[in-house]
């Protein structure tokens, strides 16, 4: 069954599991939502062999996948091959460590470098494994090669490495839970100042406000704020914060599957 009208979710998209529908009636569903200017996503859990994608693929979809998929860097590359063809598009989340699981044949960090060049975008997360700066810069320049995306979620204590990354381009999601002082606010600045040089930002998570001049401060300097509370009161110092940032909207490229996804 499609996961439809989901708060926040992507407009114009309807999102397919494969534990939950089989690719006969898939390839229907792609078919009828073409027909109705709508795209169909398919969230790829490993259940589907590569035959089965591949004839997907051709039909022209979007694909959230992942290294816990358990798809090898070759089949990955086929797959985003057949889909780019078709006018489709790879979403693809690394959630491990870089030199990939040998016993399950999964992505190699060669093989995102391959798949980020080959137009895949790449989704990284730090939170399971460390990320060793000069290798995600490595990883934002191949996909700016395939025209292609690096969108990268930090957990933890800001470094130099944020800005390092943001001028080779890429997409950062922080929250305001990294912010420690004032060092932290000038780093933020530096490196959204550095990605949208690139055509890129920084997008700060805001799941509850501790400092609102520090909100405010970033606000004005172009960072990206994605509110994760309810609408303040019109009393609030935080409206007319609200009212500015809701001015820049997050495309749908810029995270994976919903606004509020932090891994």
């Amino acid at each position: 069954m499609p996961h439809q009208d989901r708060a926040g979710f992507k407009k114009n998209e309807v999102l397919f599991r494969d534990d939950q529908i089989d690719p006969l009636r898939l390839t229907d569903e792609i078919r009828r939502l073409g027909k109705c200017g709508r795209k169909a996503a398919l969230l790829d859990t490993g259940v589907f062999g590569l035959i089965e994608l591949e004839w997907l693929a051709k039909e022209g979809l979007r694909l959230y996948t992942s290294d816990e998929a358990g798809r090898s860097g070759s089949d990955l590359l086929r797959i985003g091959e057949d889909i780019g063809k078709a006018g489709g598009r790879v979403y693809y989340f690394h959630h491990g460590a870089w030199d990939g699981d040998t016993a399950t044949g999964r992505p190699s960090f060669t093989d995102l470098v391959n798949a980020g060049r080959s137009g895949i975008d790449i989704h990284v997360s730090n939170r399971e494994s460390g990320r060793d700066p000069a290798r995600l810069c490595e990883l934002a320049r191949a996909c700016r090669e395939g025209r292609a995306w690096l969108v990268y979620y930090h957990t933890g204590p800001l470094s130099a490495g944020i800005e390092d990354l943001a001028r080779c381009g890429a997409w950062i999601h922080l929250t305001e839970g990294c912010l420690s002082g004032a060092g932290d606010i000038l780093i933020v600045k530096d490196a959204a100042a550095a990605a949208r040089r690139r055509g890129f930002n920084v997008i700060l998570h805001v799941p509850a406000v501790r400092d609102v001049s520090r909100i405010r401060d970033l606000i004005e300097a172009g960072v990206l704020i994605r509110w994760e509370t309810p609408p303040s009161d019109y009393r609030s110092p935080l409206r007319e914060l609200e009212a500015k940032s809701k001015k820049a909207r997050l495309k749908s490229r810029m995270y994976y599957l919903d606004p509020t996804f932090l891994p």
